[in-house]
C-alpha cells in the first residue's frame, strides 16, 4: 500500500540516495535539488513514497501561479523499484490525496518530451494533453509536453 511521508531527519537521507535510472537523468531533477528548493522557496511540498515500510520514490508539488494550478512537479520511483507498478498506483494515491484532503478539482503534470514512458503511463491513468511548452534555465533549454486531469 502507498504512503506519503514527511521529508525529515528520518528519511532525508534515503530520498537523496534514490536515484532513476542512467537513460532517465535529465527528465527529473535530483532529489537534493528539489529538497532544496523547497527549504528556500515558499510554497512547495515534498514527500517520501513508501510502499508499506519501504521507501520507493519522492515528490513535489506545488501551486503554480503560471498555469495556474496545482502541479505535480517533480516525481520519481527509485530504480530498484521500477516495474513493480509503484509509478501508478503512487500517483493514484497522490491525485486521491489531492482531491480529499486538498479539495482540489484539477492537477497539471509536465512531462519532458522525449520521456514517452512517463506520458503513456500519466494517460493511461487519465492525464490529458494540454499544450506543448519551451523554456530555457540555467543555460538549458527544455522541451515540455503539460498534461492535466480533472479530479
Amino acid at each position: 500500500m502507498i504512503q506519503f511521508r514527511e521529508v525529515d531527519k528520518s528519511n532525508y537521507m534515503d530520498c537523496l540516495c534514490l536515484k532513476v535510472k542512467e537513460s532517465q537523468k535529465g527528465f527529473v531533477a535530483d532529489n537534493a535539488q528539489s529538497l532544496v528548493e523547497a527549504r528556500f522557496e515558499e510554497g512547495l511540498f515534498t514527500r517520501a513514497i513508501y510502499a508499506d515500510d519501504t521507501l520507493v520514490g519522492f515528490l513535489l508539488f506545488d501551486y503554480d501561479c503560471t498555469i495556474p494550478g496545482w502541479s505535480l512537479s517533480r516525481f520519481m520511483i527509485g530504480q530498484q523499484y521500477q516495474g513493480q507498478g509503484f509509478g501508478k498506483e503512487a500517483v493514484k494515491a497522490f491525485l486521491r490525496y489531492m482531491k480529499e484532503e486538498m479539495q482540489v478539482a484539477e492537477i497539471y503534470i509536465s512531462v519532458e518530451i522525449e520521456n514517452i514512458p512517463a506520458a503513456e503511463m500519466y494517460k493511461k491513468i487519465g492525464f490529458t494533453f494540454v499544450k506543448s511548452v519551451e523554456y530555457e534555465f540555467d543555460g538549458v533549454t527544455y522541451r515540455e509536453n503539460q498534461m492535466k486531469i480533472r479530479l
